[in-house]
């Protein structure tokens, strides 16, 4: 097979096939690169109006502890990425949350006749922040219920501490197979894709590209478990890794996510002879690494699979790889339904601009919160909303999600996306290649034997 080059792809072949683990969950890292000016005022705006919410929810006569006390409010603490390494991240995930419960709940903001209070935490992308905070908000604001945290380590840890106490959680966007995984707790529930969903969308495609593979990958939750994802679809499917081939390995190449000179780990995939680099990272760390690649030759040799994440890095970095395919984790322009376009419209309203990568993510944890104590009459105990919530179909920005019984994997569709520019105003940047359905990337269940959840 010949070599091709990751910016000469064309709309009539494959060349580069991406996959959306840069940038696209939660690992320890900032954007790629720094939003343009007008991205950057959309930004602010976004982040400004979250803000206001969040004050004016604060405001609101029934406060977290008052509401807790009377044991008439609702009270969810929302586990954010305000101040640290995913802060980008955090005011999609806020945004699609309040626009989510707006949604579920008419614009009344109660369920049951009982008001929902949010609670907001900063977790600045800190697994120890995050578990401090997160008993915080359940022993100090009366929490009953947790939700959010981009970060794979940080939601990994908040998941102990509602196991703990025998709270809901319903985590994401953080997408390491792990919290529905070897670290499964019957409290924790997924409102966005794993790892292994990204792999499943895209296995079969990146074999059309070669027969050899490498990773590199952060040295987190998020990046282990990205590589184990695609290490073990590449395998299923008889590719073969050019280093480190085995299930201590995963193939990858591994670097500190803090990294900013990728020269030795460069060298080791050049002297790998792969034919196909996944690359699986986000931050600051992204752009000396193409930067990097690009001087010491890595585009000549090998095909490097990269991926799609939110509008402003999308607009401000991809420019040289219009007309690439990969996927998208979520984007507004793919889907055409009555949940989505209402999203669209209240979005662009209230925020000045279109949802992005992880608005999806924040309105389905709304929705699931919703209907679930909806179901449960009001009961936000951990004994009523797991009933409620295993085996839950809802309608959402993609179309049906089902939340599976036995993992609390959140099945979904998937799309396989061309990008065709990086310049609409209105970040109208792809056209969908292929639509997947949801049992096409259903993830194997991987949660412990000896739970005996698995069937």
């Amino acid at each position: 097979m010949s070599k091709t080059h990751l910016y000469h792809v064309r709309t009539t072949s494959i060349a580069l096939l991406t996959i959306v683990l840069l940038l696209l969950a939660a690992c320890n890292g900032t954007p790629a690169a720094e939003p343009t000016s007008e991205a950057e005022t959309n930004q602010n705006a976004a982040s400004e109006s979250a803000s206001d919410a969040s004050s004016e929810s604060a405001e609101e006569p029934n406060t977290a502890s008052e509401s807790a006390a009377d044991g008439d409010a609702i009270v969810v603490g929302m586990m954010t990425d305000a101040s640290g390494l995913l802060s980008i991240y955090g005011p999609m995930f806020e945004q699609g949350f309040t626009l989510g419960l707006e949604y579920a709940t008419d614009g009344s903001n109660q369920v049951a006749g009982r008001p929902i209070t949010v609670v907001t935490k900063d977790t600045s992308s800190n697994p120890d922040t995050g578990v401090t905070l997160a008993r915080e908000a359940i022993e100090s604001d009366g929490a009953q219920i947790l939700v959010g945290s981009p970060s794979s380590p940080v939601a990994l840890a908040i998941s102990g501490v509602a196991a703990e106490n025998e709270v809901i959680y319903i985590a994401g966007p953080a997408a390491t197979p792990a919290l529905t995984g070897e670290n499964f707790n019957e409290y924790t529930f997924r409102n966005g894709r794993t790892s292994d969903q990204d792999a499943l969308t895209m296995g079969a495609a990146l074999l059309e590209e070669g027969e050899n593979f490498i990773q590199i990958a952060q040295d987190n939750a998020f990046g282990q478990g990205s590589a184990a994802a695609f290490y073990n679809t590449i395998k299923e499917l008889d590719g073969a890794f050019a280093l480190n081939d085995n299930t201590d390995g995963l193939g990858t190449v591994f670097a500190p996510p803090e990294t900013t000179d990728f020269t030795p780990y460069i060298n080791q995939i050049l002297d790998s002879g792969a034919d196909v680099l996944i690359v699986t990272w986000s931050g600051t760390g992204f752009v000396p690494m193409f930067q990097q690649m690009q001087q010491l030759g890595v585009f000549d040799v090998v095909t490097v699979a990269t991926g799609f994440g939110d509008n402003q890095t999308l607009a401000q970095g991809y420019a040289d790889a219009v007309n690439s395919v990969g996927v998208s984790v979520y984007h507004y322009s793919l889907f055409d339904n009555d949940v989505n376009n209402w999203l669209i419209e209240k979005h662009q309203e209230a925020y000045n601009t279109p949802p992005d990568l992880f608005t999806e993510s924040g309105f389905n944890s709304a929705l699931m919160l919703v209907r679930a104590l909806e179901q449960t009459e009001g009961d936000p105990t951990a004994t009523a909303m797991i009933d409620a919530l295993e085996g839950m179909t809802f309608d959402g920005p993609k179309g049906q999600y089902t939340i599976r019984a036995e993992d609390h994997v959140l099945l979904q569709p998937m799309t396989l996306v061309r990008l065709m520019n990086t310049d609409d105003p209105e970040f109208k940047f792809f056209e969908v290649v292929r639509a997947f359905e949801t049992d096409e990337v259903e993830p194997p269940c991987i949660v412990p034997e000896e739970l005996g959840r698995c069937g």
